[in-house]
């Protein structure tokens, strides 16, 4: 079975702190991260990037010092999301978004305050699914949220029982939200798989890591997720993991031992030009203490093989005849990356139809195929006319797009 090396990359950065966010700046090639709890220091408001080699602490006026808030990337808006979190101990309910030079505050509507909640971005669908959390009076939500770039609506309550400290990714492979684990009302850890399609939520994989809480997950380009450590219960005695798993969509599959160590509450993000989970900070024991506080950076390259061979083929051009009529079907070519082991999707944007006027918003590449072609019309039937210029986006999701102008006639 192929292994995750942990390396540690370095400890110099950000100050040692637990329950910071993260995630993947796709467009800007940028792991973020912002805030968490510094100890004694007390919450923290900062923001910072990692490009690989070096954090850079970025601006310092935005939503203010918190834990426990959650970050997810909306790629269709390039922006990457912040929802509420702790400060000195009061949930929020704010609604932010970081370009990569700006805090932006958004929806002042929305889920009601919390901390401890869990966030990850539908690139199919382009929406930020959120569930579950802690309120101020340490009652747990059950609830799910789902945010356009505009404004939240809340979806079905029924499904996972509510909790905090949970994880979820996205499996890009199955287009749906995973969800593994968090702390139950009566502080044990959970340890249960769900999946959220848009419409329902689905319990999967009766098998995995043992019941856990602030364990750190991340959805890898593909269908896979990976997780490392967490804490089996937020009450007296509780062990701290130190483990790495990978979902594939179907199954849990432990991974190796090896790594930064027992640790949870820690940030992480996967670095999609580099194929490397990237990891932060944390917490090495329970309960809490400053000694406790890591303010490491560690980084696992993804395995070849497998779902997460997958993982690993991106869109690296897009060609389509130009210029082209309206009413004339023509060819657009994908070329990936790499050879893909499975049939993987390739997101479209743009208006762009079938020959026989569907839209055309997704395409689907056979296994082992780098080279991928289409016919495509820019009119359909029901009287979608396209002139002028238009761009077409495509993407594997998780992986940088690419595009190409189409001159319509």
């Amino acid at each position: 079975m192929a292994k995750l090396l942990w390396t540690e990359r370095t400890d110099f950065g950000p100050c040692p702190r637990g329950g910071s966010a993260a995630s993947w700046d796709s467009n800007r090639g940028r792991t973020v991260l912002f805030g968490g709890n510094a100890g004694s220091k007390g919450d923290n408001g900062e923001t910072w990037e990692w490009d690989g080699s070096y954090w850079t602490q970025m601006s310092d006026i935005g939503p203010g010092a918190r834990t426990y808030s959650a970050l997810a990337y909306d790629s269709a808006n390039k922006v990457s999301l912040l929802f509420a979190g702790s400060k000195g101990g009061i949930p929020t309910g704010d609604t932010w978004q970081w370009d990569g030079m700006n805090w932006t505050q958004l929806a002042d509507t929305g889920p009601p305050p919390r901390s401890g909640h869990a966030m990850a971005y539908d690139s199919n669908r382009q929406r930020t699914v959120l569930f579950g959390g802690v309120a101020s009076d340490v009652s747990q939500f059950g609830d799910t949220w789902e945010f356009d770039g505009e404004s939240w609506t809340q979806q079905q309550d029924t499904g996972p029982s509510p909790r905090s400290g949970h994880g979820m990714g996205y499996d890009s492979l199955n287009g749906r939200i995973v969800l593994f684990g968090g702390g139950g009302t009566d502080g044990n850890g959970l340890g249960d798989t769900w999946a959220w399609d848009g419409q329902e939520w689905v319990e999967i994989a009766e098998f995995g890591p043992s019941p856990r809480v602030y364990s750190s997950l991340v959805s890898i380009a593909g269908a896979a997720l990976i997780l490392y450590g967490g804490v089996s219960a937020l009450i007296g005695g509780s062990q701290v993991f130190f483990d790495t798993w990978q979902f594939d969509g179907k199954l849990w599959t432990q991974r190796q031992d090896i790594g930064p160590g027992p640790l949870y509450s820690a940030a992480m993000a996967f670095d999609v030009s580099r194929t490397a989970v990237v990891l932060f900070g944390g917490l090495t024991a329970f309960p809490f203490s400053d000694a406790a506080l890591s303010g490491d950076t560690w980084e696992s390259t993804v395995p070849a093989g497998g779902t997460a061979g997958a993982a690993l083929a991106r869109v690296t051009s897009i060609v389509i005849q130009s210029p082209v009529l309206q009413d004339t079907a023509t060819q657009m070519t994908l070329t990936l990356s790499a050879p893909v082991p499975q049939p993987t999707v390739v997101l479209l944007t743009g208006p762009v139809f079938l020959p026989n006027g569907q839209n055309l918003d997704q395409v689907e590449i056979p296994a082992e195929t780098t080279t991928f072609s289409q016919q495509v019309a820019f009119a359909s039937p029901a009287g979608n006319m396209v002139e002028g210029q238009v761009t077409v986006v495509a993407q594997v999701s998780g992986t940088p797009g690419v595009s190409t102008v189409v001159t319509v006639n």
